[in-house]
């Protein structure tokens, strides 16, 4: 598992179940222990409401009192339909249209409820095949409980920026495979 390929996922959304409605996608590839790349799109909250997510007020009243940086990217009128953007995603996980999904990619979600199960409803909503096997779900959460001195790394950028969520749990994921590794390679010795 550590030498996979690891895709570290992060939404922002204007609800809290598994039908929220997505106003971004971050996603940050890693192969081999090395970041190797990054996906930013901004959704027009508009055309996840016409796919049938849904908003809850709890949550805009939340983004209300948030970082003016991270509102202004949530708030901003600009950005991709839901479905433009799932493609996009899809395509950066390596799936093209017609293609089946890969049976190597794993998933990564900060939590085992939220980011994966939302926009795999998303994918459903908009008729579009899931990029990844259901069985190559992960969860941060868990992965970082077990590592603990992972969740110390500094955060970088805005917080509630998709992307720059997505790659501090990128980096920490890094640290807990690294540190996983140096236990198994300490079990052997």
């Amino acid at each position: 598992m550590i030498n996979a390929t690891h895709y570290v996922l992060d939404l922002e959304t204007m609800g809290k179940g598994p039908t929220a409605a997505i106003v971004a996608i971050g996603c940050v590839r890693v192969e081999n222990l090395v970041i190797t790349g990054s996906l930013y799109r901004r959704v027009r909250l508009e055309s996840a409401l016409q796919a049938g997510l849904h908003v809850d007020a709890s949550t805009i009243e939340w983004w209300l009192q948030q970082d003016e940086t991270a509102r202004a990217e949530i708030f901003n009128p600009g950005g991709h339909t839901l479905e433009w953007a799932l493609v996009d995603l899809a395509a950066f996980m390596g799936m093209n249209a017609g293609e089946q999904p890969s049976k190597k990619a794993l998933l990564w979600g900060n939590g085992s409820s939220f980011d994966n199960v939302i926009v795999g409803n998303a994918f459903d909503a908009c008729n579009i095949q899931r990029p990844w096997m259901f069985w190559n779900d992960r969860d941060l959460r868990t992965l970082l409980h077990l590592y603990p001195e992972a969740k110390a790394l500094p955060f970088e950028g805005t917080k509630h920026h998709a992307l720059d969520d997505a790659m501090h749990e990128a980096k920490q994921l890094l640290m807990a495979l690294q540190l996983h590794q140096t236990l198994q390679v300490g079990a052997l010795v």
